[in-house]
């Protein structure tokens, strides 16, 4: 047997058959920890259906549902004549340098992210998000997005409710949140931002579905729009399949421009759009 392959005549631990956890469940589970733990290389071999149910003692149905639940989880392929052979882990590519559009940058590497909000609720910000956004009232928004039935990323959200007055799940349910400010006629346009390395709690664990202490990547900031109004607070958790891509620029001594005057910059410059639209509507 090649170093590729899952060695079918391991012993495996046995199963907890007191009726609390489904059996299918529990071997999926095993099974999930053998691909992740050791790990194997994508295209590695697993026991055939008929090994699985000589080794756990369950029958064909039982292996089947627990072989669906890792395809589900983007963990297998399953393949004609090969049996389930371990997949490559989607990766996950986004410029650190660019504010939002997180579906676009996905789609820029033939890839779909897919949304699901877990809750959106009216809250009082805490003083961190408070003062980004310029007040207290506030909504939470928590949502896990998701790349091939893989989760990458958790986000946790602080919007103004004052500005954004009628947000519910639904709205938000694999739909872009920047797209709908741009609705409501705000145009997001970027913030300070830091990355942090932080360990998976119970919480994080469970909703990215790695193990608890996993290192993960901590996104945190500010998205404005060309005025300065706070649009946005976030933590963004990323999954280990994350690679976060920057393009470094060299800046030459005295060269920089303060934040601020760069905001001032954008504010005229929309104030100058806005006047020479005007004047051509008139000129018509």
């Amino acid at each position: 047997m090649g170093p590729e392959d899952v060695d079918p005549q391991e012993p495996l631990p046995r199963l907890s058959r007191d009726g609390g956890i489904p059996l299918h469940a529990q071997i999926r589970d095993l099974l999930r920890r053998q691909i992740t733990d050791l790990p194997l290389p994508p295209g590695s071999s697993l026991p055939t259906e008929e090994e699985l149910q000589r080794q756990f003692g369950v029958s064909r149905s039982v292996v089947r549902q627990a072989l669906a639940g890792l395809a589900d989880l983007g963990l297998i392929r399953r393949q004609r004549g090969r049996g389930s052979v371990v997949a490559a882990a989607p990766v996950l590519h986004r410029q650190l340098q660019r504010a939002g559009g997180l579906d676009e940058q996905a789609a820029a590497h033939g890839q779909r992210l897919r949304t699901h909000v877990i809750a959106v609720e009216p809250v009082t910000a805490p003083p961190t998000a408070a003062e980004a956004l310029g007040t207290p009232r506030a909504w939470a928004i928590e949502r896990v997005r998701y790349l091939e039935q893989v989760p990458v990323a958790f986000m946790r959200t602080w919007v103004p409710r004052d500005l954004f007055p009628h947000l519910t799940p639904e709205l938000l349910e694999d739909a872009s949140l920047l797209a709908l400010m741009r609705e409501h006629g705000y145009r997001p346009e970027g913030g300070p931002r830091q990355v942090q390395a932080v360990a998976a709690d119970a919480g994080l664990a469970h909703k990215l579905n790695t193990a608890v202490g996993e290192p993960l990547l901590l996104l945190q900031g500010v998205t404005r729009d060309v005025l300065g109004q706070g649009l946005e607070w976030f933590n963004v958790w990323h999954g280990p399949d994350t690679v976060f891509d920057v393009d470094a620029q060299v800046t030459m001594p005295g060269t920089a421009l303060a934040p601020d005057r760069i905001q001032r910059l954008r504010a005229l410059a929309q104030q100058l759009e806005s006047e020479l639209a005007s004047l051509g509507n008139n000129s018509r």
